[in-house]
């Protein structure tokens, strides 16, 4: 009688290092992608004065494409909500966010970009492909649009794994 394996090791052989190999690969973007640096040097490109902190509020209105309430944006930002109402306030200031009241919540607002934010975080995210185009400029196209397909299809499977579980 054979043994059925199920979950992460399902289909592994003992000396397979595949999965290994992506998990360090991933840290090793993850780590780079988040250096204080890299974000500097895609700001000085941009030209825009945007911490990291602030990028990411200001993309996460980006892609939602609506308003959000702070406790939402908080939430889908995963870090509290004193630690978001400081970021937004900063960002209201200098005129990348707007609060409106919320129409079903009178005790709450809802933050949108501004024509300015909206400039900015492109602006930032234009900087960040322009990177990205450079280095992988001596890649073949074909191994382009397969890295393209193939991490498009994983960053699908861990969203989609991600809401299965924790129910978002």
């Amino acid at each position: 009688m054979g043994v059925t394996r199920t979950g992460a090791s399902a289909g592994r052989s003992p000396g397979d290092t595949t999965t290994g190999e992506i998990d360090a690969a991933l840290l090793s973007v993850a780590r780079v992608m988040n250096q204080v640096r890299v974000h500097a040097k895609l700001r000085a490109d941009a030209g825009v004065d945007i911490d990291r902190a602030g990028a990411a509020v200001l993309y996460k209105l980006l892609v939602e494409s609506e308003s959000l309430r702070l406790c939402d944006l908080a939430e889908r930002l995963g870090i509290d909500s004193p630690a978001v109402t400081r970021k937004v306030q900063q960002l209201e200031h200098l005129g990348l966010v707007i609060r409106s009241p919320d129409p079903v919540d009178g005790r709450a607002s809802r933050l949108l970009l501004t024509r300015d934010g909206r400039r900015s975080i492109e602006r930032l995210l234009g900087a960040r492909r322009v990177w990205l185009e450079e280095l992988l400029s001596e890649w073949p196209p074909e191994d382009r649009k397969e890295f393209a397909r193939l991490l498009q299809l994983f960053a699908n499977t861990i969203e989609h794994d991600v809401e299965v579980r924790h129910g978002h």
